[in-house]
């Protein structure tokens, strides 16, 4: 046997780390489940994204959405955390941390870890941002908040990381750089004097919190901490394996958590998805199972979807086991977390995605990865009966009517693995356990 793999010769792996992924196109409720999880947690850690995604929290009966914060921060005693792979709007953040401060939460450098090594959300960024969406016949519909042409800077190694931001001297230097590079730079800095002067101003504030925050994320999984890593978006917007090109710019597949943090892929213990019983899509692109009935319009208005960034209506439809059971292959889902099952209540009849029909192709069971096959597909429907009973606020999944019970059962048995939670309503209560 080789002296490597002899078990003395073994350092013990810390499994304690858990990931955290919307399991569809976003929006499926991450926010409600981080904070929930967040309380066995010693250290919760966003690793990609930015203010283009909400989590909306309900604490003490009061309504907050965190746009950057961790949702770990309405947790005592717990360090939240900002990765290398977020990107950060400055101006933005502090507002929200001032937001936080009205919660109560009293925010330290001790208990929030901001990224050197994240990149910085500019105003020139959110520019060429709103010039691209006007301009493009194209248009995908992002919110406009500056995330892409961030991450492209980022890519073309020209971008301003948050480290270099809080230092004077080097923010001042990349100001110069991309006037130089960029005959519109110093016109959009004239033009949007006020946003410039918020986010020079931010630096000052955010300075204290810039660290290298992936190192102490490394040091606290050594030691055997509980860390929980919470993603954004969904993993059908993978920049890699979403709906290209109606995708976001970032990994936020669990693979995404590893490569910001630097973290080997060995400590994850487990990875959950997040799901709604039913789907939504906010922005362009394919959406097989989207509904333009009055079940859709009733759907959208009990389940009030509406993003919680841009206040834009969500597109329904019904739950799309091939997609579903297409992110749990990808990113190795330990299970599912079924979210609003309470908004199917009432229905007549629920129905399920379980393959799809293209005019060429014939029947797939897999999702293609050309998004221009998924638009031409239709889905292929089980369909089951409905329920009138009302769901259990907490208790067991054992607790759901039989027909709910059913619809568990059966989107298990096409995902090919175990939904541990349903959740029943918008409160850290509202859940229904294995």
């Amino acid at each position: 046997m080789n002296a490597l793999a002899q078990p003395g010769n073994q350092k013990a792996i810390n499994t304690s780390t858990t990931v955290l992924i919307g399991a569809q196109w976003g929006d499926e409720g991450k926010g409600k489940w981080i904070d929930s999880l967040a309380a066995e947690a010693e250290l919760v850690v966003r690793y990609q994204g930015g203010n283009n995604a909400g989590h909306t929290l309900y604490v003490n009966g009061k309504k907050i959405v965190l746009h950057q914060l961790p949702s770990g921060i309405f947790h005592d005693g717990q360090v939240s955390a900002l990765a290398a792979g977020v990107v950060v709007n400055p101006a933005q953040l502090v507002i929200e941390m001032e937001r936080a401060a009205e919660f109560g939460v009293t925010l330290h450098p001790s208990r929030l870890w901001l990224s050197g090594r994240a990149h910085v959300i500019t105003p020139w960024h959110i520019y060429l941002d709103e010039q691209r969406e006007s301009r493009s016949h194209g248009a995908i519909g992002t919110t406009k908040r500056g995330i892409g042409p961030t991450y492209s800077d980022k890519a073309s190694r020209s971008g301003l990381r948050l480290g270099h931001f809080v230092n004077e001297t080097s923010r001042k230097r990349w100001l110069q750089q991309m006037r130089e590079l960029h005959p519109e730079f110093t016109k959009v800095l004239h033009d949007r004097h006020e946003a410039w002067v918020a986010f020079e101003a931010a630096a000052t504030r955010l300075a204290p919190f810039v660290t290298d925050a992936e190192a102490k994320i490394r040091t606290a999984v050594a030691a055997g901490k509980k860390v929980l890593l919470e993603g954004a978006q969904g993993a059908l917007l993978d920049i890699d394996h979403g709906t290209y090109p109606f995708v976001t710019s970032s990994t936020t597949g669990s693979a995404g958590a590893c490569q910001s943090i630097g973290l080997a892929p060995r400590h994850i213990g487990a990875c959950i998805g997040i799901a709604k019983g039913y789907v939504t899509r906010v922005g362009a692109g394919p959406f097989p199972t989207e509904l333009h009935d009055e079940v859709g319009k009733s759907l959208a208005a009990k389940g009030q979807e509406f993003g919680a960034t841009t206040g834009r209506p969500r597109r329904v439809g019904w739950l799309d086991a091939v997609a579903l059971r297409y992110v749990v292959d990808v990113n190795g889902l330990s299970g599912v977390i079924l979210n609003k099952m309470d908004i199917l209540t009432g229905l007549k009849e629920v129905k399920i995605a379980v393959a799809y029909r293209h005019p060429t192709e014939g029947e797939l069971t897999t999702m293609p990865w050309d998004t221009e096959v998924l638009e031409q597909c239709q889905p292929v429907y089980v369909t089951l009966p409905g329920w009138s009973e009302e769901i259990p606020r907490s208790g067991k999944i054992a607790d759901l009517p039989a027909a709910a019970r059913q619809f568990v059962a059966e989107v298990e048995r096409h995902i090919g693995a175990p939904v541990m939670m349903v959740g029943t309503g918008p409160n850290r209560g509202d859940a229904l356990y294995r």
